[in-house]
């Protein structure tokens, strides 16, 4: 359905990341990181660890297998069979992940979304748009070529972080500050693009398709590359302290 597994893991890749970018859309517009008491950048990291610990010891197909579910069941006993005796055999580790996932993910953006919306209006929701796009962007292409994370699976996990990374960086830069976040990201515009001609019906070859995604993936790090370093060293250069050592002083010629 819609892709199946690859949109799986869609939504595994995309939940976490769309979290982060609302947090920090949140604070962007009320100056203050709020995070629950379970939240992302503590719990989430470590459960995110576990998955690749779990998939290292016991192997990938892990995901696919329906012990999780099955345990519950025979913990349960006769009314746990009785309750979810049609889940016995048919809902994957996987589908525990991603559904766990999706309900963090909704959570999150039912508690701060509206609140925002509601206190900043038109403008909360323009800076919205740059993740609402990519999000978009990238399901029509996985829906639309449900093999490409089969083919160049890397290739698309860096494509998709260094997407993320660069808009949400650019809010976490603006608000510290104090400048308009631009809601227009011309390094989508590629995948905007080829999402929009494969939703369209335009048929385009897999070995194209694979090249354009390596091509662009590169391009996309060597600009997130050179605008990171430059906007550190800018930093470092106000501040007069070192990238890794905000005691040492930095010596004055080196602001110059």
């Amino acid at each position: 359905l819609l892709g199946g597994d690859a949109m799986l893991a869609t939504f595994i890749i995309l939940s976490p990341m769309t979290a982060f970018f609302v947090s920090t859309w949140e604070q962007y517009f009320t100056g203050k990181l709020i995070l629950p008491v379970f939240n992302g950048a503590s719990e989430g990291l470590v459960m995110g660890a576990s998955l690749s610990f779990i998939s290292y010891i016991y192997g990938p197909m892990i995901w696919q297998q329906t012990t999780w579910t099955d345990g519950a069941i025979a913990f349960l006993g006769d009314n746990g069979i009785m309750a979810f005796s049609a889940m016995e055999g048919r809902v994957r580790n996987l589908d525990i992940v991603v559904l766990s996932s999706i309900i963090a993910l909704v959570q999150e953006l039912l508690g701060k979304v509206p609140f925002v919306i509601r206190s900043y209006g038109k403008e909360a929701m323009r800076t919205l748009i740059p993740h609402i796009v990519f999000v978009i962007s990238t399901i029509v292409i996985i829906t639309t070529d449900s093999t490409i994370f089969l083919r160049i699976p890397r290739t698309m996990c860096h494509l998709i972080s260094g997407l993320f990374v660069e808009q949400t960086t650019q809010i976490m830069l603006d608000h510290m500050v104090e400048e308009k976040f631009s809601a227009f990201r011309w390094v989508m515009l590629p995948q905007v693009a080829l999402a929009a001609a494969m939703a369209a019906g335009v048929a385009v070859p897999n070995e194209s398709v694979d090249v354009f995604f390596m091509t662009y993936t590169t391009g996309l790090w060597v600009y997130l590359a050179l605008k990171l370093k430059t906007h550190v060293n800018e930093i470092c250069d106000v501040l007069g302290i070192w990238c890794f050592d905000i005691v040492s002083p930095r010596p004055k010629s080196k602001r110059d």
